[in-house]
């Protein structure tokens, strides 16, 4: 019972240290007579990247994930190229923009800087629009965008297609479309998917999810795991004889 306690408390606190070294918990520090982004991580423990092209007696840090000298532009440690230094300014961790462009997670989006707006941001998730395209971080999605929505942090949808992090779910029906039906899940009208795949030999009327076990599954032709039919062990016998050769006299 120890052994398990332990065990589990390993688990908390590796996933705690991933998620801090995942987010915006750094800083910006002098380092060796030049600019670094200074943050923590579970294996290595403290890091101090150094900021390329940086020059240090202009920088200026704007918060703990964005900077800039005199030239440059920064998130993090990373240089984003060609923004503009006298309009820069950030959004919400970790979207910035500038007077031509937003920028996200120190990538260029190119959008249209006027029309653009932030339909719905997550911690790892961000959709917007402007006046011709729809945007999952930095992919621009070749929608309709007059009927463009979110319905799930990793989907979207218009009158036309299902988008599942950015990219059109083939066969999915935009208004029945459902993520997450049950565990892994999901399902339209029609089909069910496992994780964004198909199920193809699935009989929906009786396609039930296994709720102890979410990525298990059945319907009346037999059982799923992780969205696909198990394969049946041959019978050690017939292995056996599969891999005996017979050497005539």
């Amino acid at each position: 019972m120890k052994t398990k306690r332990l065990f589990q408390y390993l688990v908390l606190m590796l996933a705690a240290a991933s998620a801090v070294s995942c987010t915006n918990d750094g800083k910006y520090v002098n380092y060796e007579g030049t600019v670094a982004y200074s943050h923590w991580t579970f294996s290595f423990g403290t890091i101090n990247d150094k900021l390329p092209e940086v020059d240090p007696a202009t920088f200026q840090s704007i918060n703990n994930w964005l900077g800039h000298d005199a030239k440059h532009c920064y998130f993090k440690n990373i240089l984003i190229k060609d923004a503009d230094v006298s309009t820069f300014e950030a959004c919400k961790y970790p979207l910035c923009r500038d007077r031509k462009d937003y920028y996200y997670k120190g990538i260029a989006m190119n959008v249209d800087p006027v029309t653009f707006k932030v339909l719905k941001q997550y911690e790892d998730d961000l959709w917007g629009i402007d006046s011709r395209y729809a945007y999952y971080d930095t992919t621009r999605i070749e929608a309709d965008v007059a009927t463009f929505k979110v319905k799930d942090w990793c989907v979207a949808v218009d009158k036309n297609n299902v988008y599942r992090y950015g990219k059109i779910l083939p066969l999915a029906d935009p208004e029945t479309y459902q993520e997450s039906w049950e565990g892994y899940y999901s399902r339209d009208k029609a089909h069910i998917w496992y994780m964004g795949d198909l199920v193809e030999d699935a009989d929906y009327a009786t396609f039930k999810v296994d709720k102890q076990n979410p990525s298990s599954a059945s319907d009346k032709n037999g059982v799923f795991e992780r969205g696909k039919r198990p394969t049946e062990e041959p019978d050690s016998a017939e292995v056996a004889d599969a891999d005996t050769t017979v050497v005539s006299e």
